[in-house]
């Protein structure tokens, strides 16, 4: 049995975690879970790493995807001892549900159209990481649970939202689901809660998610075709790996990030056509990217719904952003933020750094490779 800490021996060390947490602030390029390693080594604490390493109860929402799994994993191999994840169904969890639950993870019951789960999953909690489900209204939902959150006390919120949905003015915003972001975002920057807003471009990790339910389980033959309107114009697409990597440090050492937003993107544009190419090179299955008139985009996204219901929301959001794309504006030298080397201290990942970490990766993306 290890002997408790003296009251001398705590001063000591809170003096001590102070200086090396400043240090590890400054100029430590070190993931997360190195950083809390390295100040518990530092500090001579390793066995008492729990206590170094506690920020409170973290709710994270959205962890059945590419974003919530990856902040759930980072804080987990963080070794922090009170991550709590919501399921709408957590007697029925995926696999990579049944991970985060094997490494630590509470799950508990949340359903964003239902506001009676909301009370008893930030019961406790202090720190929300908060991933918006891409359903129709979720809009309408966001104001309920963030005043769900001030009523259970919650200390700090870390959102992600889309590129420049605050910006005034911005050609993004006339895209309706950006602008839902800003409304969001407002919102939530007008709360009483202490917030960190993440605006990210696009994910590279998209084209692989909204494939998932056509191409994947077939066989590696199989062509697979990505459709898009972005008339050979280089996109901006940011890594989820980074954008998790950053919310995982903000929640970690919340206190110099507090109410501040931070635009993510990727280190350089790509074309589609490249997207396709580094695909069909990491999965070794015949990836193509073709680019469709607006009109015959519309009929084949419409055609690829089961739902009508589905239909108008998600084709809009999609063909704006495929116009936007198109513009060329993401080739820009400003469109790129530096955000993520700032906070991380690293460059961003590229497209052949995203597809090689295949461990990192959920089910929704995985599939490419199996």
């Amino acid at each position: 049995c290890q002997s408790p800490i003296t009251d001398n021996q705590s001063t000591n060390n809170k003096t001590k975690m102070n200086e090396i947490l400043k240090e590890v602030q400054v100029g430590a390029a070190l993931k997360v879970g190195d950083a809390c390693d390295y100040v518990c080594d530092k500090l001579g604490l390793k066995e008492h790493q729990d206590d170094v390493v506690t920020a409170g109860r973290i709710f994270v929402t959205g962890a059945q995807g590419v974003l919530g799994y990856r902040v759930a994993q980072r804080l987990l191999n963080a070794g922090h001892p009170a991550t709590r994840i919501g399921y709408r169904h957590p007697d029925d969890l995926s696999n990579f549900a049944e991970q985060l639950s094997s490494k630590g993870a509470e799950v508990v019951h949340f359903d964003w159209k239902d506001k009676t789960t909301y009370a008893s999953a930030l019961d406790g909690v202090k720190i929300v990481f908060c991933v918006t489900p891409y359903t129709e209204n979720w809009a309408q939902t966001f104001p309920k649970f963030l005043r769900a959150c001030e009523k259970a006390g919650v200390e700090y919120f870390v959102k992600v939202s889309f590129y420049h949905a605050r910006k005034e003015n911005d050609i993004y915003q006339k895209v309706n689901f950006v602008r839902l972001h800003a409304a969001c975002d407002d919102i939530l920057s007008q709360s009483s809660i202490p917030y960190t807003i993440l605006s990210a471009s696009h994910l590279m990790s998209n084209p692989l998610v909204m494939h998932h339910a056509e191409d994947a389980g077939k066989g590696k033959e199989k062509p697979i075709v990505l459709y898009g309107a972005s008339d050979g114009a280089n996109i901006n697409y940011v890594s989820p790996n980074d954008i998790a990597e950053v919310a995982t440090r903000v929640i970690m050492y919340s206190k110099p990030h507090m109410r501040k937003e931070y635009t993510l993107t990727g280190l350089q544009p790509i074309s589609d056509d490249d997207l396709a190419y580094a695909l069909a090179k990491h999965s070794k299955r015949p990836v193509f990217y073709e680019d469709l008139p607006i009109n015959m985009l519309v009929k084949k996204e419409e055609d690829g719904f089961t739902s009508v219901d589905d239909v108008d929301w998600k084709v809009r959001n999609f063909i704006g952003l495929e116009k936007l794309k198109a513009t060329g504006l993401e080739e820009d030298a400003t469109f790129i933020s530096h955000d993520i080397e700032k906070i991380c201290k690293r460059k961003p990942e590229t497209i052949d750094d995203y597809l090689q970490a295949t461990d990192l990766m959920t089910p929704l993306e995985k599939w490419i490779f199996e």
